[in-house]
């Protein structure tokens, strides 16, 4: 099973995913490709540098397939000019956050409902074979979406692009709708029947241990458990730095001999980590907002 450090916005650069050992994926935080590619100054968030045991993942955020080729073009000259960066794994695209901002522009979850503008916007990122593709989704854009059953039209969808291409390899899914709160509960209802399609799924939303995990595993049809690739956590890992390690003690029975860190001295690894390479000064200031550590 794979263990996915959720994307947060301000949040996930490189000082701050390094700190997250037992985390098999990272990913920045959400990108806009307009702005990657008309803004020189937005590419210092592509900081993908070297975290040994890590697979990182730059995600995106667009509704135009013109953007994705400009896109991939400028991302090896990034690579180019700066080699260190190289250690990207994958792309993902996001249809997931909730931002009033992005959903106006016809972005984010407001791509639920259009699959096939969905599909040909990841058709257009599979044109090349260096980069991994996953999608990020939610289970709608509302209630009504819900109801309707978009997701599952999208699903269906994404199965042909699956066996089509092998690099599309991430299907992640917060069990929500974007017009949810933080505080409304996570509707894992429909947990069983996403799982019965041939996708490589990833769990997100309100993961804290191995318990919930062997709960959410629990509830689904044994013949469906193979499409599970892994879960991801966002909430619980910016409060627990060892979430991941904690849970591989139990779950895969390895590590019985990891040590917890103390917030202290999480707190001196990323700033050790911050002297390597400095984040933006936003990123420090939500660090600090949002955990009990920094």
């Amino acid at each position: 099973m794979e263990f996915h450090l959720a994307p947060l916005e301000n949040v996930s650069c490189w000082a701050f995913r390094k700190i997250y050992r037992g985390a098999s994926d990272s990913y920045t935080g959400m990108l806009s490709l307009t702005n990657l590619i008309k803004r020189k100054n937005t590419w210092d968030e592509i900081d993908t540098f070297k975290i040994e045991g890590q697979k990182q993942w730059i995600q995106i955020a667009t509704s135009k397939e013109v953007e994705c080729d400009n896109f991939l073009k400028k991302l090896e000259e990034e690579i180019k000019k700066n080699p260190e960066k190289n250690n990207i794994y994958g792309i993902q695209l996001n249809c997931s956050c909730p931002s009033p901002g992005l959903i106006n522009i016809g972005q984010g979850p407001a791509l639920i409902k259009r699959s096939t503008k969905v599909i040909n916007i990841l058709r257009e990122l599979l044109k090349q074979d260096k980069y991994k593709i996953g999608i990020k989704l939610r289970l709608g854009l509302n209630e009504i979406e819900v109801k309707q059953r978009k997701i599952f039209t999208l699903l269906k969808e994404l199965e042909k692009i699956a066996i089509e291409n092998k690099n599309f390899t991430n299907v992640t899914i917060h069990f929500k709708h974007a017009q949810e709160s933080s505080s409304k509960e996570y509707n894992y209802s429909l947990l069983n029947e996403i799982s019965s399609y041939n996708l490589p799924i990833i769990i997100n939303g309100g993961i804290r241990n191995a318990e919930d995990i062997q709960k959410l595993i629990g509830s689904i049809d044994p013949q469906n458990i193979k499409n599970i690739k892994g879960i991801m956590i966002g909430r619980e890992a910016m409060k627990n730095p060892d979430c991941f390690m904690e849970i591989r003690k139990k779950l895969d029975k390895v590590n019985q001999f990891f040590a917890i860190r103390n917030l202290k001295e999480i707190k001196g690894e990323f700033e050790d980590n911050c002297k390597i390479h400095t984040p933006k000064h936003n990123y420090l200031k939500t660090i600090k907002e949002r955990t009990p550590w920094a």
